[in-house]
């Protein structure tokens, strides 16, 4: 038999390599496709999405955890953001279902749908490619935390701990002096401002809470952190911020699955995300006031699919300025502020598209998400062979993330802080998740330079008390 094969087969994971293999395949056909400038309608290639996405579900159900693995919890982000609407127009035939209106109105038919439809394929299919092609089931294989480990991430946990503390009541009393004077639309005038405040910080501590406290694995600390936890997101859900309770929800099972190592049944998941869209569309009801009941969970999965629409609105608008483009890699909003580099409505693509399709709506505090694959596009030059070889890079760096954080708490607490962002990098950018990468590791640092302080202290009295005991 042949050597390469032999070792691909050798692996134990032959049905992930045998998807990634299949779907890397296809991300490359239809870069092929699209330069011979061939033409394909946009019913195939919907329903080329459907087999992509039919063909990684494969993958992840041989996955160890399922569903509620990593990238099984990533993938039902795919599904709730790049599905409905592809689904919905195959089924009923009425391309009327790919129209978004914000400001300007994006209604791609023809080659422009299918370029729409393309690039999510493509996007998706390369991804998912990337991490399954070299796919290798790994066992958890962690060292005991030494002692002076365990001192080092309990100082941290205490300092994020004191800090959150502080902030929660701050980012409540502020969020119901917001919504008592105004509302809703209050609170939406309050994300487009970009004054300096130390409220976002939270942001930042809940997840580092989190991943201290798995990496510290005492009972007592993980309950200081769910007590943060579900303040943050409690005040997040009372004033209608869905997402920092949705973020939470995956995290909690990515733990009971990877970090408990008990993955919850099926059924019971289904059930638990019924009632969460409806929950979460009710809300969103209350934000606009409306009084529409019927269909709340198509509802709800008709306006999370709006993502799949926001590459066709931003390709309407001018090429993005490049600061734009390199601020959606890393949050800079603050320091482009101190430079005068551009405006609030450029700091970065997610920013971008809203304040140019709709600069009312986006000045009144209205906006709308991005995705981390247009990100990804734009870094590429909008090169598509680029694109599909960034899409597929980041799936393969996310395996090998997963994996090392198997064998090195670094990695691990890294993975941990950016779980929240992680999971909603497809309706979100890039800057999300590395930001809470680069942000908390001066964090880290920090604490640790004040551990290393403290050690100071702590022998030089030790060395006087030993001196006063020889006088």
């Amino acid at each position: 038999m042949n050597t390469l094969l032999l070792r691909f087969i050798s692996t134990g994971a032959v049905a992930q390599r045998l998807a990634g293999a299949f779907l890397s395949l296809i991300a490359l056909a239809l870069v092929v496709v699209d330069a011979s400038g061939l033409s394909v309608s946009p019913n195939a290639c919907a329903l080329l999405l459907l087999i992509v996405m039919a063909m990684i579900a494969f993958a992840i159900h041989k996955v160890s955890g399922g569903v509620t693995s990593l990238i099984g919890l990533f993938f039902l982000g795919t599904i709730l953001w790049v599905t409905p609407r592809p689904l919905v127009a195959l089924f009923t035939q009425d391309d009327s279902i790919y129209t978004l209106l914000f400001g300007e109105t994006a209604a791609p038919r023809g080659p422009d749908l299918y370029r729409l439809l393309a690039f999510w394929t493509i996007g998706v299919s390369s991804l998912y490619g990337g991490y399954f092609l070299f796919f290798k089931e790994q066992k958890q294989s962690l060292k005991p935390l030494s002692s002076k480990g365990r001192t080092y991430c309990k100082l941290s946990f205490a300092v994020a701990f004191v800090i959150t503390a502080i902030l929660l009541p701050l980012l409540a009393r502020t969020r119901f002096v917001a919504f008592a004077t105004g509302g809703y639309n209050a609170l939406y005038l309050n994300q487009a401002e970009s004054s300096f405040s130390l409220l976002p910080l939270l942001g930042y501590l809940c997840p580092a809470l989190y991943a201290l406290a798995v990496i510290i694995d005492e009972k007592k600390y993980t309950r200081l952190m769910v007590a943060a936890v579900v303040c943050y997101a409690f005040c997040g859900i009372l004033f209608g911020r869905r997402m920092e309770v949705g973020t939470w929800l995956l995290v909690a099972l990515w733990h009971q699955s990877a970090v408990r190592g008990k993955p919850i049944r099926m059924g019971r998941l289904f059930l638990g995300f019924m009632v969460a869209g409806a929950a979460f569309q009710w809300i969103e009801m209350m934000r606009s006031e409306s009084d529409a009941m019927n269909l709340v969970l198509l509802a709800f999965f008709t306006s999370q699919g709006v993502i799949f629409m926001i590459p066709a609105l931003a390709w309407q608008l001018a090429p993005p300025p490049l600061h734009t483009v390199l601020g959606s890699l890393l949050s800079v909003r603050h320091v482009y502020r101190l430079f005068d580099i551009g405006s609030i409505g450029t700091a970065n693509i997610l920013d971008y598209i809203s304040s140019q399709s709709g600069p009312t709506l986006f000045a009144t505090g209205n906006g709308l998400s991005s995705t981390g694959y247009l990100d990804v596009y734009y870094l590429s030059g909008e090169v598509l062979v680029l694109y599909t070889l960034g899409c597929g890079l980041l799936g393969f760096l996310l395996r090998k993330w997963e994996v090392g954080s198997f064998k090195s708490r670094v990695s691990l607490f890294f993975l941990c802080v950016s779980l929240p962002s992680l999971f909603f990098v497809q309706r979100s950018s890039v800057f999300t998740v590395t930001s809470q990468v680069v942000y908390l590791a001066f964090f880290m640092v920090g604490t640790y330079f004040l551990h290393r302080l403290l050690v100071l202290i702590g022998r030089s009295e030790i060395a006087r008390e030993r001196v006063h005991a020889h006088i």
